[in-house]
């Protein structure tokens, strides 16, 4: 992983003269042998080439964010569960921090947008390490199941492609907003940075964080009524009198925000400073196919379809439940 300066973003500023001497602004005649007296200052336009070139003090490597994918699934060997919660939040918060610790949130407002992306992956991952190693430890779950080394390798290709969704989640938003933080620092342009496009980023990244606090609220909240009442307690107050999934709704709120809205809003940003968004494009496609993995197989179709069926089969008919599920929504569910 390349490490960021002292300097900051303004560690590529001795790129920028070189870039300002070889962009081609828009519009710009070939047949013009004079200057008019009074020039109009223009967006200068990048090559693909220039932008990339001041890349690597802003990215951690593509190596290292694989590991921080791949390494924190590797508990599914010792409990295959253990790989989409414990796995699901330790690749999240390695991914943020891995970003975090490559970008300095200082000067241009395009690294500081880029820290608080990566701040969305690190308090989500930390929260949710934090809860279920709390909930393990009261119930008494932290045990190995009993297994051959053989069995436990033959989990390899299914925590192989779990990693791989964690990439998806994680590298990809994440590094589509590094290659534009780069690109606008050597434009330096104010259209660029204009106060809409600011305010959008700004609103999407707030209601992401709202998402993922709304999860944080649902699972402690549920959590501790079934601690008080008993595990088969059917929680309908607080978030779950509106909401019957909280938790997994605040996700797929969170994760559209991170992995959908934002990586469009930055390709976006990055297509007005450079000649073509060619180079970001499969990071792009990265980025949308972890949002739908984990917001409609997982979180809608697995975690909200199934804990719905499981909600039906257990307390259908009782007058609580139907009171309940006639003034309540299930959140986005297939």
């Amino acid at each position: 992983m390349c490490g960021i300066g002292g300097g900051g973003l303004s560690g590529i500023s001795t790129s920028a003269f070189f870039a300002a001497s070889i962009v081609k602004p828009k519009n710009m005649s070939r047949t013009t042998n004079t200057l008019p007296k009074t020039v109009t200052p223009i967006t200068p336009i990048l090559s693909p080439t220039t932008a990339l070139s001041v890349l690597p003090p802003l990215l951690p490597s593509i190596g290292s964010l694989s590991v921080a994918a791949f390494l924190p699934c590797c508990v599914g060997f010792w409990r295959v569960g253990y790989a989409v919660s414990f796995g699901y939040g330790g690749a999240m918060l390695a991914s943020g921090a891995l970003q975090l610790m490559a970008t300095v949130a200082k000067g241009a407002s395009s690294s500081a947008i880029v820290a608080a992306h990566s701040s969305l992956y690190i308090f989500y991952g930390f929260r949710l390490c934090l809860f279920l190693y709390l909930r393990s430890r009261r119930m008494a779950m932290i045990t190995p199941k009993d297994a051959t080394w053989n069995e436990r390798l033959k989990r390899l290709p299914l925590l192989a492609c779990i990693a791989f969704l964690y990439f998806c989640m994680a590298a990809a938003p994440l590094r589509i907003s590094a290659y534009t933080a780069a690109a606008e620092a050597l434009a330096e342009s104010a259209p660029v940075s204009s106060l809409p496009k600011i305010a959008a980023l700004w609103a999407t990244i707030a209601v992401g964080f709202g998402g993922f606090l709304l999860a944080a609220i649902g699972d402690w909240y549920k959590s501790k009524i079934k601690a008080r009442d008993g595990s088969n307690k059917l929680v309908t107050t607080g978030p779950f009198r509106y909401l019957r999934h909280p938790n997994y709704t605040g996700e797929m709120i969170g994760w559209t925000c991170a992995c959908l809205i934002l990586p469009i809003l930055q390709t976006c940003s990055y297509n007005a400073v450079t000649t073509t968004v060619r180079p970001i494009v499969p990071w792009l496609v990265y980025s949308l196919v972890g949002w739908f993995g984990i917001c409609f197989p997982t979180l809608g179709k697995e975690a909200t379809g199934g804990l719905e069926k499981k909600h039906k089969e257990k307390y259908g008919g009782t007058p609580e439940y139907e009171k309940w599920i006639k003034t309540s929504w299930s959140g986005p569910m297939l």
